[in-house]
């Protein structure tokens, strides 16, 4: 299913879908209108149990969000009952990615597992640990989750993506190589 949310859109009971329990979303968080409008699909899901966020590279960076942001957006019913697993792909180390991986680690009651799947850009353990280290110190609202933190998988770094392959359900994920 293919839906175009916009900003602005309104969570209604006509806008809802709470049958769905995954959930693939590419967000450009560097592209400030991109990224604000996240809490307002998610609540257009609240059944959500697993999550996928491909990161989408910006043509220009247009404004970050903080943590405030997050914190400011509200109460988002998914991430707080019912998301177990959440697979961040393409993961860059900006910091608006970052404070929605901390909003989600300080909301999520019953958050099982997170795969951080890093972007091409990364050239050292040290880097990756500088940018996901942070994380771990976090107030988490769950149980402490599995935090698995992997490279990519193709040469190039990139992710095959197409509507019949995310809609193939023997396959790991909507953003996986194969």
């Amino acid at each position: 299913m293919r839906l175009r949310l916009q900003a602005g859109t309104r969570v209604s009971p006509r806008t809802m879908v709470p049958s769905v329990r995954i959930l693939a979303l590419e967000v450009r968080f560097g592209v400030r209108n991109d990224a604000k409008i996240i809490p307002n699909v998610l609540r257009c899901f609240p059944n959500v149990e697993t999550l996928h966020i491909k990161s989408g590279k910006p043509d220009q960076s247009t404004g970050k969000l903080n943590l405030k942001f997050w914190h400011e957006s509200g109460t988002i019913e998914c991430i707080r009952s019912r998301i177990k697993l959440l697979v961040f792909h393409d993961f860059r180390g900006g910091r608006s990615e970052l404070a929605f991986l901390k909003y989600f680690f300080e909301s999520a009651l019953v958050l099982k597992e997170v795969s951080i799947r890093l972007s091409a850009g990364f050239t050292s353990a040290e880097e990756v640990h500088s940018k996901v280290a942070s994380l771990g110190s976090r107030k988490r609202a769950s149980e402490t989750p599995i935090v698995r933190v992997t490279g990519w998988s193709d040469p190039q770094g990139g992710f095959i993506q197409s509507f019949k392959r995310g809609s193939e359900f023997s396959l790991q994920g909507p953003f996986a190589n194969y």
